[in-house]
């Protein structure tokens, strides 16, 4: 028995990183998972990754700034499960996210607001009413240290400044449909991260030796089990909280 046995799980940004890591963990705790992604062979060699394992997920390649494509994936979700228990808001534009506030292009501000801010909250409103069908659910949004740190990351913290604060309204506003919002800082492998610390020789070094506990999380491993958490009925007192999945990078100072 998993402790999300029966539950159906939205995933976007499922086809690496962190939000891979918390489609596998799911699917291992008994959630059958939708996989949401631009890139539709990177999503089918996870699909299989679940289903060697006995899960269920179902492929959705599609970017989430296109919302008739969300509204279609919530509607086939629904279609073939019946059901939406939970989301987790992964995705975020693959845009350099380190950009100084003077440099920055319009079109890289929009990609990132699109794709992040205004992404989120979008799917969050589209499985709403699905949610409060089954009695509640669990929204799990992803922001950032980026909002402690901002300096280099103006942009990027800000739509996750933005996440965060969205995500707390909803936490308060459907608090009485059963439905609990959190967020999590995770700190995880992935191409993203790989990206960012190929801008200076040494980077990943250097972000390794400022994590208190020595080292970038993995995916599965670390950044998955809090998110299956957050998702099961274990964590059900618990929302309008942020929490650092970071190794003690951002601990409250």
């Amino acid at each position: 028995m998993g402790k999300l046995d029966g539950r159906i799980a939205i995933v976007t940004g499922a086809s690496q990183g962190s939000g891979y890591g918390g489609a596998r963990v799911m699917a291992r705790e008994g959630a059958s998972v939708v996989l949401v992604s631009r890139t539709k062979a990177k999503l089918e060699s996870v699909a299989r990754e679940i289903e060697a394992e006995g899960g269920t997920a179902l492929v959705w390649a599609a970017d989430v700034t296109d919302r008739a494509a969300m509204a279609d994936m919530v509607a086939a979700t629904v279609a073939r499960f019946g059901r939406i228990d939970v989301l987790v808001n992964a995705a975020q534009s693959p845009v350099i996210r380190t950009a100084p506030l003077a440099e920055i292009s319009d079109e890289d501000v929009r990609e990132l607001w699109e794709s992040g801010a205004v992404a989120t909250l979008a799917l969050m409103r589209e499985v709403r009413p699905h949610m409060i069908a089954v009695g509640g659910g669990s929204i799990i949004n992803f922001g950032s240290g980026a909002v402690h740190r901002p300096a280099q990351y103006g942009v990027y913290g800000g739509v996750k400044a933005a996440i965060q604060a969205i995500s707390r309204a909803a936490a308060i506003e459907w608090a009485k449909e059963g439905i609990r919002v959190n967020v999590v800082f995770p700190m995880s492998a992935s191409p993203a991260a790989d990206a960012d610390f190929a801008l200076a020789e040494g980077r990943a070094e250097a972000v390794a030796k400022g994590i208190p506990l020595g080292r970038v999380g993995d995916p599965i491993e670390d950044i998955g089990p809090p998110i299956a958490f957050l998702a099961s009925d274990e964590a059900r007192f618990l929302t309008g909280c942020t929490y650092a999945l970071d190794g003690g990078s951002n601990y409250l100072r």
